[in-house]
């Protein structure tokens, strides 16, 4: 399994309403992509001084699962709403061995 984690800092001018409407398009990717086996988003609980606001946790079954999410239509409409007000995106994509 492939472990995809993005967490993200957004310029201010990002509304409160602009981040929830995001993040309900995120929440509905699952049910778009079938390669996504499963996602979770959130916003950080604690801020602290190293601490993003938002972050994403999406599980795959291979890199070809994430290369397709990657490319579909409703990942680039998210993309198209983050891009212009993140600040700051940190991305890693592991393996979970054993998993599938």
């Amino acid at each position: 399994m492939i472990r995809h984690v993005a967490v993200f800092r957004f310029v201010p001018e990002f509304t409160s309403e602009q981040r929830e409407h995001w993040m309900r398009l995120l929440r509905r990717l699952p049910e778009q992509i079938p390669e996504l086996r499963g996602l979770s988003v959130g916003t950080d609980v604690l801020g602290g001084p190293a601490s993003h606001e938002m972050a994403i946790v999406a599980d795959f079954d291979d890199l070809e699962g994430l290369d397709a999410y990657n490319r579909h239509p409703a990942h680039q409409e998210v993309l198209r709403i983050s891009g212009p007000v993140k600040a700051s995106l940190a991305t890693v994509d592991f393996e979970i061995p054993g998993e599938s």
